[in-house]
């Protein structure tokens, strides 16, 4: 064995070994290639659950936003029905309550009445200022209670 053959299986064993570190290479290339291949549509499923989520909040937010809203509207309602409750009792108590009104008083009260009848059509309003009878009534009348209205209605 002379030192050809040393040379020979030296440079068959740099050449095997070059090959195998090829091989290594190229597997943890293709081995890499897969895994980011394989997360690539977890990434994207993420992102979208991360929007959903966010779309999620910002609508419990706006319904909290809208309950609270409607709370302090229906509060108000209530408060201003009481408060207009006491006010017609008060009212209907006066000594002068059932005394016929000025006519000139009567006339402005029928104006401002149509007023309000012209502005919400919706209402129900009763008949008009110059088919009212002369001492009173027409559309000017007290309020019902709540629980006598229709509910469909005023």
């Amino acid at each position: 064995m002379g030192p050809a053959f040393a040379w020979t299986n030296g440079l068959r064993l740099a050449l095997g070994l070059a090959a195998a570190l090829v091989l290594a290479v190229a597997a943890a290339r293709l081995w890499e290639a897969g895994r980011r291949a394989g997360a690539a549509p977890l990434q994207a499923e993420a992102a979208a659950l991360r929007a959903e989520a966010a779309r999620s909040a910002l609508e419990a937010e706006g319904a909290r936003g809208q309950l609270a809203r409607a709370e302090a509207a229906a509060r108000a309602s209530a408060r201003l029905e009481t408060e207009t409750r006491a006010r017609i009792g008060a009212l209907n108590r006066l000594e002068d309550a059932d005394a016929p009104l000025d006519p000139d008083r009567l006339r402005e009260l029928r104006r401002a009445d149509r007023g309000l009848c012209d502005a919400a059509p919706g209402l129900a309003c009763g008949p008009a200022a110059a088919d009212a009878p002369a001492g009173g009534g027409g559309a000017v009348r007290g309020l019902r209670p709540a629980a006598e209205r229709d509910a469909g209605g005023p």
